[in-house]
């Protein structure tokens, strides 16, 4: 129904308000609307409700007025089935008043689509008030609001904000607000926008709230007045902020100086100024460049849980870490250069706020700083003239009246066009040569040589300044002068090993110790603390003579290990130290984390590196239909492994599901021996958080693989953790034994509790027995008395139930996982299940269709979500759409699915299957069906048992919309 056929003026002239109320009316529930390219004067909101909008395109069909809006209704009884699609909506609001409803989107909206619109000078572009659920806003243009981009306010679930750009925000751009006056936003996505410009706020803010994802995002040059890129924060009367994913974005100058602090703001920062935040917040593989301030921030209340895993800080103006509040964090793989300050971490909360250091660190260590703020040293933004590199050189100990060996700094032109080179000077006791001559080449470089040469003791700070190519580029030097006579260097100053198993060592590294004095130098005393040990060749080194220290690192525990070498000598800089770090791996360890995963299968975003990533609700899924499939870690070296966990995202998000999977391991990851056989083991959320784990006897192996060959609950492989743990004993005087070594059940209704039976392990050795798990497999289920450790000729009870799954013989294992010197303790598990378990074969399955109009393609229909369905191209009967169960299959029941909300309608239809997708026979007979609300718009095939891989349904006619519509197409085998 067009606008203009109810009178509306496509010049602007006349208000078209009446004109869009009139064509929504006479469109129906269901119905569409369709604005024609020109402009049409709103000058206040539309109410929408189960109704398409749809323009010719945001450059074409303009919605214009003081203050135009389209508006679901109000919450609680938010609208449904909204669509509003490729028009924009051009307002003239002047200022912010926030009691003023004058944003482009409002209201409630549930199972509803915005989809390229574009909005500008609104006061927001969409304020979103809830509850509401399933609200999706993609491929937006917003420009110049006065205050927030898009906001979901409260109660905001399942709701998605992605492919959007949003630009010159007043105030965020696009923010989650779980005001608790209304409830928690939760498991809402922001994924894949670009947001830029935001002026008084953040780019993208999650004030509150759980389970909600920022994904993929490019997050530049926010928080011009006042905050940062990225922010979580217990503010604003919000609900606790809960797990909350931060993965795969790019921050680009973000933050600034806040007015009412006086300190910056992080491009990525936390605050937890009205409660204490838990999280966890997941930050992995994040690019934060070139920040103003600081690049991550802690700061009010208390703030724990923060994990930050693959950061790259790239250039800040103070600090790489901004710690101003107590709380703790873990940082691995953070690495940090072109850092503003001289120390990257600024922190005055002591132990107050604890660091974990999950390895993999670079440039973020060393002393905290504490004291006054520093003015910003503002990294290039980017480079557009000639460099130096590095920005620092430090020459160490260096006797007064002697010369050090020089160190070199590369000075860079990044233009097309040569640079002059106006000078090139050192200040203080230092000099350089340099080979750059007058003129350093377009995209070419030059070096210069620095030494130093003390004139006193104590510091000696000076600087090296190049001028070239109209750029002064200023490199910090610094040294410290002794007295004539010995001195001693160590090269490197600090040595990090890998991480090691506990009781094994390392690969050795090296210290190089020269005197740099002007008097031959007496070594007394060589010593390493901690796990740490050394050899050395050193004695009386000459003028400039060197000696080497060989230091060696064996765990003795799991865990951050830190020691230091000391070398003792008659130098007067006496003891020269080098810190010594690394890390111990135990029974306890994940030896999977952030390694290299690969799979059979796999498209994106459900890739193989999901499994090993810190993010539990990003997943690995195979090709649907095509079992078995495998994923696999490579742990980087053989490793005596012991353990596997496997998870699927958190309860919130799936439901239960058997996977029957065996666990296969390689030393060089082509030939593979089964560790643990063939099992079904059940994800539930109530019993085990969607989380199964494997024992085994050791089993020496680099690759470890997952081989699945059926899962319950979807047509595919899927796993979103894979977790790999070293074995844990062997060498232990402890000793178990299990009686009885069996269980047989009786025959057991499928899906019913069997009555327990009990297995008693006993500890027949002469020390403790540490218990690292118990666990079964298959349909069995145990509760035990074990705890962590059974004293030396003790015993403890584990209680086996039987579920039958799946009628027939079932099979599986009880595994006591300990440092017992008989390895893990098994127990074999039998049963035999009665009945049949009614399953959809057709969940996740390929479809094809003879036609779909828009976005609503056939493969809605096997998705699992009643909102979202398949509608064939209008007036064109007869149309069809199938599904491949992946191989032929006995059915004897399909239910079809319409939108829960929609109003009733009858369809007219047949059921055909195939074997070979050529040649369909009928399965049941054209007849007409109603779907009904008051039923949930279900209707069911039923029909005599047949065995096809191809069912498809054939539409000859819909008395609600001249085109085949379903949104659900399941198959039951029963």
């Amino acid at each position: 129904m067009s606008v203009t056929s109810k009178g509306a003026d496509a010049t602007g002239v006349a208000d078209a308000t009446s004109a869009f109320n009139a064509a929504i009316s006479s469109a129906g529930p269901g119905g569409t609307v369709w604005i024609p390219p020109g402009t049409f004067n709103i000058p206040g909101h539309i109410s929408v409700n189960n109704v398409t909008i749809a323009g010719a395109g945001m450059w074409y069909s303009t919605v214009t007025g003081t203050a135009p809006g389209f508006y679901g209704n109000s919450a609680p009884n938010a609208s449904t089935d909204v669509r509003l699609q490729n028009f924009a909506i051009f307002g003239n609001v002047q200022e912010r008043d926030d009691s003023a409803q004058v944003n482009g989107i409002g209201g409630a909206m549930s199972s509803s689509t915005v989809s390229n619109l574009w909005i500008d000078h609104m006061k927001v572009g969409a304020w979103m008030d809830g509850p509401m659920d399933g609200l999706t806003f993609t491929g937006m243009r917003i420009r110049d609001t006065t205050a927030d981009g898009i906001n979901f306010h409260g109660g905001v679930t399942n709701s998605k904000v992605t492919n959007s750009d949003i630009r010159n925000t007043g105030d965020d751009g696009i923010a989650t607000w779980a005001d608790s006056a209304i409830g928690a936003d939760a498991n809402d996505t922001i994924s894949n926008n670009t947001v830029s410009l935001q002026i008084l706020a953040n780019g993208i803010a999650i004030y509150g709230g759980h389970d909600n994802t920022v994904s993929g995002n490019r997050v530049v040059d926010t928080g011009l007045a006042q905050g940062g890129g990225i922010h979580v924060g217990q503010r604003f009367t919000s609900t606790p902020v809960g797990t909350t994913t931060i993965s795969d974005n790019t921050l680009i100058r973000d933050g600034s100086l806040d007015p009412n602090w006086q300190f910056g703001v992080g491009a990525l920062w936390f605050d937890g100024s009205q409660g204490a935040i838990t999280g966890p917040i997941n930050v992995t593989n994040a690019l934060i460049q070139q920040s103003p301030y600081e690049a991550v921030q802690w700061v009010e209340g208390t703030i724990s849980g923060v994990n930050l895993n693959n950061v790259t800080i790239a250039g800040t103006g103070t600090f790489a870490l901004q710690e101003q509040t107590g709380g703790a964090a873990k940082f691995t793989n953070v690495t940090a250069t072109g850092v503003g300050y001289s120390s990257p971490v600024y922190n005055c909360s002591g132990g107050n706020f604890v660091v974990t250091d999950g390895g993999g660190n670079s440039g973020i260590s060393g002393t905290p700083y504490c004291g006054g703020w520093p003015a910003p040293v503002f990294p290039p933004y980017p480079s557009e003239g000639v460099t130096a590199t590095p920005g620092a050189l430090n020459f160490g100990s260096v006797a007064t009246g002697s010369t050090s060996a020089a160190q070199t700094v590369t000075v860079s032109n990044p233009t097309n066009t040569a640079a002059a080179v106006s000078s090139i000077s050192a200040s203080g006791d230092y000099a350089q040569t340099n080979t750059c001559g007058s003129s350093i080449a377009a995209n070419g470089s030059c070096t210069v040589s620095v030494k130093f040469t003390p004139t006193a003791t104590g510091s000696r700070n000076g600087s090296l300044t190049v001028n070239a190519g109209g750029t002064t580029s200023t490199v910090s030097l610094s040294g410290t002068g002794t007295a004539p006579g010995p001195v001693l260097n160590t090269d490197p100053a600090s040595l990090s090993f890998p991480a090691t198993v506990v009781g094994s060592s390392a690969t050795t590294q090296t210290v190089k110790v020269t005197n740099s004095g002007t008097a031959s130098a007496t070594v007394s005393a060589v010593a390493a603390t901690g796990d740490f040990s050394q050899t050395n060749n050193c004695s009386t080194l000459a003028v400039g003579a060197s000696c080497t220290v060989t230091v060696g690192f064996k765990p003795t525990t799991g865990g951050a290990r830190a020691g230091n070498l000391t070398v003792t000598s008659n130098a007067n800089n006496s003891p020269t130290t080098v810190s010594l770090t690394g890390s111990g791996i135990d029974s306890t360890t994940n030896i999977a984390a952030g390694r290299p995963a690969t799979a059979s299968s796999g498209s994106s975003p459900y890739v193989a590196s999901n499994l090993t990533d810190t993010d539990a609700s990003t997943y690995w899924e195979g090709t649907l239909g095509s079992f078995p499939q495998w994923a696999q870690v490579d742990l980087g070296q053989n490793y005596g492994v012991g353990k596997v966990v496997l998870k699927l995202p958190p309860a919130t998000a799936w439901s239960a599901r058997t996977e029957t999977l065996s666990v296969q391991g390689s030393t060089d990851g082509s030939s593979f021996s089964t560790i643990k056989a063939s099992a079904g083991y059940t994800f539930d959320p109530s019993a085990n958080n969607n989380t199964v784990t494997i024992t085994f006897n050791a089993a020496t192996a680099r690759y470890v693989r997952v081989n699945i060959t059926a899962n319950s609950g979807w047509n595919a492989a899927q796993l979103s953790d894979f977790e790999v743990f070293p074995s844990s004993g062997g060498s232990s005087p402890a000793t178990l034994s299990a009686d009885p070594t069996s269980l047989t059940y009786p025959t057991q209704a499928l899906n019913t509790d069997s009555a327990a039976k009990t297995v008693t392990v006993t500890n027949t050795g002469t020390a403790a027995a540490t218990v690292s798990g118990i666990t079964v497999t298959g349909d069995f289920r145990q509760t035990n008395t074990c705890g962590s450790s059974i004293a030396a000729n003790a015993s403890c009870t584990v209680s086996v139930t039987f579920r039958p799954t799946a009628s027939g013989t079932r099979a599986g294992d009880l595994s006591i996982a300990s440092n017992a010197s008989n390895g893990t303790t098994t127990v074999a598990l039998t049963g035999v299940g009665a009945g049949t378990v009614s399953r959809n074969l057709a969940a996740g399955a390929a479809t094809t269709e003879s036609s779909h109009a828009d976005v609503y393609a056939s493969s809605n229909v096997t998705d699992g979500n009643q909102g979202t369905y398949w509608e064939s191209a209008n007036n064109a009967f007869p149309q069809w759409v199938q599904v491949d169960l992946g191989s032929a299959q006995s059915a004897s029941r399909v239910v079809l699915q319409l939108p829960a909300t929609w109003g009733a309608r009858n369809q007219t239809l047949s059921l055909s299957g195939s074997t070979d997708g050529s040649t369909f026979s009928t399965l049941k007979s054209s007849a007409t069906y109603t779907f009904d609300p008051t039923t949930n718009n279900t209707v069911t095939l039923t029909f005599t048992a047949s065995t096809q891989r191809y069912l498809r349904v054939n539409i000859t006619a819909n008395n609600g919309w001249p085109a085949g519509q379903l949104s659900e197409f399941q198959v039951w085998n029963t």
